[in-house]
């Protein structure tokens, strides 16, 4: 739900009556969603332990730039425009569990280290490489993008 600016809120950003009030920086626009409530479910420890182990491999300044240019590209592809990505780490979760749908056998995410990504030389070591083997669709001039992980 998008909140038009009106003189009761301002420029209040924050929580209020189980609502959250955010801006967003490219546009400026405030928006406004109910309060999320966690509710115990079995396959949120799967996910949390993935989310844990994807980030505890600390993706390089080089890499996290890559996905920071890629971004903006892959927003434009037509295929892509109902299901766009805001920050670089929702690109990050997009490719490492494309990763893992593609190769279940030899990848889980909740175990994946630095080690077995050389070892297996597995194509998230570069977003090049992601692109190339279709974990990301193919934008123009994805060649550049050859910041290790």
């Amino acid at each position: 739900m998008r909140a038009t600016r009106a003189n009761l809120l301002g420029e209040f950003t924050g929580r209020l009556d189980n609502l959250i009030y955010y801006r967003r920086a490219p546009g400026g626009k405030i928006y406004v969603r109910k309060q999320f409530k966690l509710q115990n479910h079995p396959s949120h420890v799967g996910f949390a332990n993935a989310q844990r182990a994807i980030y505890a491999l600390q993706p390089s300044a080089g890499y996290i730039q890559n996905l920071k240019d890629y971004l903006p590209l892959y927003n434009q592809l037509p295929q892509n425009a109902a299901k766009r990505c805001e920050t670089w780490n929702n690109l990050y979760n997009k490719l490492m569990f494309a990763l893992q749908k593609k190769m279940p056998e030899q990848v889980l995410l909740a175990n994946i280290t630095r080690a077995q990504i050389n070892a297996q030389d597995l194509p998230c070591k570069t977003l090049k490489d992601a692109v190339e083997a279709d974990l990301l669709p193919a934008v123009k001039g994805y060649a550049r993008f050859t910041q290790p992980l």
